[in-house]
């Protein structure tokens, strides 16, 4: 049901680029200056050839999840972590949680300096994602160091 969904929304974004592109060429060819309808046709144009890439993005990203999470799922199941393992484990979960933190003030930054709201709303919620993470990756360093 979401692919399809996201598909969809990928085709209408391209139909939509593509009218606001067509309707803009026609305006200036027939010699109409209407300067105020130019920059909201461009600056909707510009941020639907955002919406665009962005749900080609994402419909690439969500095709490849479903591939692997079947494999991902297959190789975590069959983990029984010895003493040593779950040292090792830990320190590995540790480094991987100063990479989340400097993604999530990346993120952060990011949204504060972009222009684009659409652009901005994917950088705070990437940024509340690697949170997320962030929690997990932490309690599961719990969980092993409890062990």
């Amino acid at each position: 049901m979401s692919l399809n969904l996201i598909k969809y929304a990928k085709e209408v974004e391209e139909r939509a680029l593509d009218s606001y592109l067509h309707n803009t060429r026609v305006l200036r060819l027939s010699g109409i200056d209407l300067k105020d309808l130019e920059d909201v046709v461009k600056k909707v144009s510009i941020e639907t050839w955002i919406h665009k890439e962005i749900v080609a993005g994402m419909l690439k990203a969500y095709q490849e999840a479903l591939d692997r999470v079947v494999e991902v799922m297959r190789d975590v199941e069959s983990i029984t972590p010895t003493t040593i393992e779950r040292a090792v484990l830990v320190k590995i979960l540790k480094e991987h949680l100063q990479i989340e933190a400097d993604m999530i003030e990346t993120y952060k930054k990011l949204a504060n300096e972009l222009k684009y709201p659409v652009l901005k709303a994917i950088a705070e919620a990437l940024a509340r994602n690697e949170e997320e993470h962030h929690k997990m990756i932490s309690d599961l360093i719990r969980k092993y160091e409890a062990m």
